[in-house]
């Protein structure tokens, strides 16, 4: 069965209108953002004065894992990449599980509200966080049914608020450091700093996700990965910054598994920590909010186009672009977490270490790709020898292999019996679905690789890749 009407046009009515600066600002909010707040402190309480370290472990060996997603999105653009690359270039049941994947990482939407809650009960003990998350993500779901482009230019300021936030926080920290009795960096051994530096790949990997929105950019083969390489070398830089204060000032017990204002009323002036808490930690937490809300969508959206769900689900309205239902969707599954009182560690751990399973797979598409279709990357403005392109490839695999595993090993088991749970709806209604929209799905891939077509004929228009 073909997909159903609407929806297969509908992926053409999103508007390109996301420049490189917003995209810079988005991937920079995806990164930089409240993430990195909210995970800093069980980072250090896996090893200690070793954050840095393990910051610089995970800069480095992130970008290289995922170089093969970025020359991919630049060779061929396109909205809901995780989705498409996979269902496209390797098979739509592929395509389907990183789907899964990218709809479960929605729910940290409700872990940066909570975070910003967090950061205001500092500065006023009767603020509810569960409150205040539910505020958030009701607001930027109204923010994003202005469109992507609206919404970027929100995250450029939000970023410029923030980079002000932090530097205050490090310029403050690093006049209080203790250097004499700077703590010890392997406390736990090379086993928690690899605890650490997987953790944290679920803020440092948060700039692929800007590929996302390659059918909103004005340049997707140059904007996608610059946004990826650049934007996640930077946050690293940043990362580092913030982690040295974070543990070198106060002893390890008081601040393993807290937030940073508890450094930050140590070392900075009650207004210059008020600013922090609010340019820092709220600002942080709002852009990384904005930011998952915009892209996150796009995945829903093209697999709609393919048939996947009713097309009535996958209308976007003309005026703004925007997919309003699916926003509805995103917005539910963010308040999961929230209503659930799922932890943060146990959220951001289980997400990262799927995403990571997800990148391995668009490492495999782009590899498989690029040997069938050289003509995409030749003329991709992102050019990699081919190589470089396999190295970076089969490094994808140790690298993200065993940061899945990682992770993984440290989640509870409510939490892998909810997340087996979650699977499994997938997988059933994979089962359901698939055998009514296969001979579409595989004429689109036909396509898209250069092979002959099928002698069915097509019921619906193949969406431009």
């Amino acid at each position: 069965m073909a997909p159903d009407g609407p929806a297969v046009g509908e992926v053409h009515n999103l508007k390109r209108s996301v420049t490189l600066m917003q995209a810079l600002g988005i991937t920079f909010h995806q990164i930089v953002g409240g993430g990195i707040l909210a995970i800093l402190g069980s980072a250090i309480t896996f090893t200690g004065g070793g954050v840095p370290i393990a910051v610089v472990i995970t800069a480095i060996a992130l970008p290289l894992a995922t170089i093969p997603y970025a020359a991919l999105a630049s060779a061929l653009p396109t909205a809901g990449g995780m989705y498409k690359y996979a269902a496209r270039i390797l098979h739509p049941g592929v395509g389907f599980l990183n789907l899964g994947f990218v709809v479960l990482s929605q729910i940290t939407v409700g872990v940066l509200g909570l975070t910003a809650g967090v950061y205001l009960q500092s500065l006023a003990g009767w603020i509810n966080p569960h409150a205040v998350a539910i505020t958030l993500i009701l607001f930027f779901f109204v923010i994003n049914l202005l469109g992507a482009s609206f919404s970027a230019r929100i995250g450029l300021v939000l970023a410029l608020i923030m980079l002000v936030g932090y530097m205050t926080f490090i310029v403050g920290g690093f006049l209080h450091v203790d250097w004499a009795h700077y703590p010890a960096v392997l406390p736990n051994g090379v086993g928690g700093l690899l605890q650490a530096s997987a953790l944290l790949t679920f803020v440092l990997g948060g700039g692929t996700f800007v590929a996302e929105l390659g059918g909103e950019m004005r340049n997707p083969g140059r904007t996608i990965p610059i946004s990826i390489i650049g934007g996640t070398l930077f946050a690293g830089v940043l990362y580092i910054l913030l982690a040295i204060p974070a543990v070198g000032v106060l002893p390890i017990p008081e601040v393993a598994g807290k937030p940073l204002t508890v450094v930050a009323e140590q070392v900075l002036p009650h207004p210059l920590f008020v600013f922090f808490v609010i340019g820092g930690g709220l600002v942080a937490s709002l852009g990384t909010m904005n930011s998952s809300m915009t892209w996150g969508t796009k995945g829903l959206l093209i697999a709609i186009s393919d048939g996947w769900f009713p097309a009535r689900f996958g209308a976007v309205n003309k005026r703004f672009g925007t997919p309003h239902y699916l926003l509805v969707a995103v917005t539910v599954i963010g308040l999961a977490p929230v209503l659930l009182g799922y932890g943060i560690e146990e959220i951001a751990s289980g997400v990262a270490a799927f995403l990571s399973i997800g990148f391995i797979i668009l490492s495999g598409a782009s590899v498989r790709l690029r040997r069938l279709r050289p003509d995409l990357f030749e003329a991709a403005s992102f050019r990699l020898q081919w190589a470089a392109h396999l190295v970076c490839a089969a490094l994808s695999v140790p690298v993200l292999g065993v940061t899945a595993y990682l992770l993984l090993t440290r989640l509870s088991a409510a939490t892998l019996i909810g997340l087996g749970v979650w699977f499994v709806a997938c997988a059933c209604w994979y089962a359901v679905r698939y055998p009514r929209i296969k001979d579409e799905l595989r004429q689109r891939s036909r396509e898209l690789l250069g092979r002959q077509p099928s002698t069915k004929p097509a019921h619906t228009p193949v969406p431009a890749e």
